[in-house]
């Protein structure tokens, strides 16, 4: 029973294929007519794709760093380092940033960063006054004006 089920398949995967789009004279006659392929407009793709996986763990919780999650350096990753110059440059970088750290700690350093001071008001109580009392003078009334300080 086997034997002849497989012989039946056999038969007809070798048998001549007829193509279903073609009409039945085709099918008779056996020859198809090459029809010429219709072009599409081409199509322009404007905006961003988003590859979104659906089924990735999105957590509603936002945790910030802690302490020790700030202070970590994770590895670089081997595309990390072929982006920052290869491993030699990124242990000269290191070897930089521990010498500046070093150099940070000697006696007598002063951080280049300055603290910034504010300045006196550009005018005293008088020429306020004046600026004013001259503003009003001169400018057509306006509701809401900013008045010169």
């Amino acid at each position: 029973m086997r034997a002849m089920l497989f012989v039946a398949l056999c038969v007809l995967a070798l048998a001549p294929q007829t193509r279903a789009q073609d009409s039945p004279q085709e099918r008779a006659t056996g020859e198809a007519e090459s029809k010429p392929a219709t072009d599409l407009a081409p199509l322009r793709v404007v905006g961003k794709r988003q590859t979104v996986d659906p089924f990735a763990f999105r957590n509603p919780v936002e945790a910030d760093g802690t302490v020790f999650s700030r202070s970590w350096d994770e590895p670089p990753s081997l595309e990390e380092i072929g982006m920052r110059g290869g491993i030699v440059q990124i242990g000269i970088n290191k070897g930089l940033e521990l010498a500046a750290k070093g150099i940070r700690k000697l006696p007598g350093w002063q951080n280049q960063i300055v603290d910034a001071e504010a300045r006196p008001p550009p005018l005293d109580e008088a020429q306020l006054a004046r600026a004013i009392r001259l503003h009003d003078e001169h400018a057509p009334s306006r509701d809401g004006g900013e008045r010169p300080r």
